[in-house]
């Protein structure tokens, strides 16, 4: 039924064109399914923290940065675990307060995936993301799944 209704939809549009932008999607639907397998293996990661329930996760290119603005409560110690794949080399995460000073690095740390803090007051931070660029020999540019999880403890 699949293939009919994709046979269908190409006749509707007009051909050509249409087979071009189902088979230039293609792709991205097939990276998209593989982040969302790659996020569901890095909860077990938070433990002993409590998964937050919320997942961001975004297919990054090399060279590519993203910012997430998250709100932590007074009185809880959270981790923060940012995991990448590793087509994307030495991804590494900035952590920010709401005046923008940084409050830790994870550049220096290497291959450290994770942040254990405390808040005293509620407030909201940003989580900067940074992708290094990458040199492949074939020149393609590489890219890969980015997930941000949020666990807290009771």
């Amino acid at each position: 039924m699949k293939n009919l209704l994709t046979l269908t939809v190409i006749r509707s549009f007009g051909g050509r064109f249409a087979l071009i932008c189902a088979l230039a999607l293609l792709p991205s639907v097939t990276t998209f399914a593989q982040c969302k397998g790659f996020v569901k293996k890095q909860i077990t990661k938070l433990t002993p923290f409590i998964h937050n329930g919320q997942v961001n996760s975004s297919v990054l290119l090399s060279g590519d940065q993203a910012e997430l603005t998250l709100t932590f409560y007074s009185g809880q110690t959270y981790r923060i675990l940012v995991s990448s794949q590793e087509v994307l080399g030495d991804v590494y995460f900035v952590m920010k307060d709401a005046s923008r000073t940084q409050l830790f690095s994870s550049k220096e740390l290497g291959k450290f995936d994770y942040w254990d803090f405390s808040v005293e007051s509620t407030q909201q931070m940003t989580l900067e993301v940074i992708v290094p660029n990458v040199d492949t020999p074939s020149g393609l540019v590489p890219s890969g799944c980015v997930s941000i999880l949020v666990g807290f403890k009771q």
